[in-house]
């Protein structure tokens, strides 16, 4: 068995810290941001059983497709350096909504070679991806880079608003739009967002994680950090 689970950042910081970033933020005449985060709902998404939960998937969902490219990561096998990675995986859902996966290949975006005297202009990129990663069954697998459950209070069931450290904001499907994050005391708050693309059914088929800098130069700048492509089929 194998879980496949995507790398989170662990933030850590006092909840008075988050209070004064808050009030400085306010107070700084920096109202784009006040106006671009904001909760259009707080009631959750409803799905059948937890399995759907697990892929942030509702309705009888037959099959999906997910093609997941994480540009933040790096690593490295025995022959090479790459940086970035893609999933590609396939499900199968019955109809009680159990799922079972068909195939997983995983690919570097961009592999290189260590150049010998580190200089960076002697790298050397390979043309195609280095496959780091294929299976044909694994099961209890996690593929949502934000684990649902963990943004909902277990009491109440509804969305959480804010924890010590992060502050969330939901579209009007209940999935996450904006989240800014306090990690220390001197640090800036640091701020992401999330964009998609729905179908009929209600299911996002694109999702693209970015990380907004609003005291950059440039007022629009950002970093895209992962984006999943998804084809769903419904019974």
């Amino acid at each position: 068995m194998k879980i496949i689970k995507f790398n989170r950042r662990v933030y850590s910081s006092g909840f008075s810290t988050l209070l004064l970033l808050f009030f400085f933020i306010g107070c700084s005449g920096q109202e784009k941001k006040k106006t671009e985060f904001r909760s259009e709902t707080s009631t959750p998404k409803k799905f059948q059983n937890k399995q759907y939960e697990n892929y942030d998937l509702i309705g009888k969902v037959k099959t999906t497709q997910w093609e997941i490219f994480n540009y933040d990561t790096s690593g490295n096998t025995s022959k090479y350096y790459y940086k970035g990675y893609t999933d590609q995986i396939d499900l199968n859902f019955s109809k009680e909504g159990e799922p079972s996966l068909v195939k997983l290949v995983s690919k570097s975006i961009k592999a290189y070679q260590q150049p010998r005297d580190s200089k960076i202009e002697n790298i050397v990129y390979e043309k195609k991806p280095v496959i780091l990663l294929t299976s044909a069954s694994i099961e209890d697998i996690s593929i949502d880079y934000l684990t649902y459950s963990s943004k909902v209070d277990p009491v109440t069931k509804k969305l959480i608003a804010e924890n010590e450290y992060i502050k969330y904001y939901y579209n009007k499907y209940g999935d996450l739009q904006d989240y800014i994050v306090t990690d220390g005391k001197d640090e800036e708050p640091r701020y992401f967002k999330f964009v998609y693309k729905y179908d009929e059914k209600g299911n996002w088929v694109e999702r693209t994680l970015s990380e907004e800098f609003y005291d950059s130069e440039t007022p629009d700048d950002k970093e895209i950090i992962q984006k999943i492509v998804r084809t769903i089929t419904y019974y």
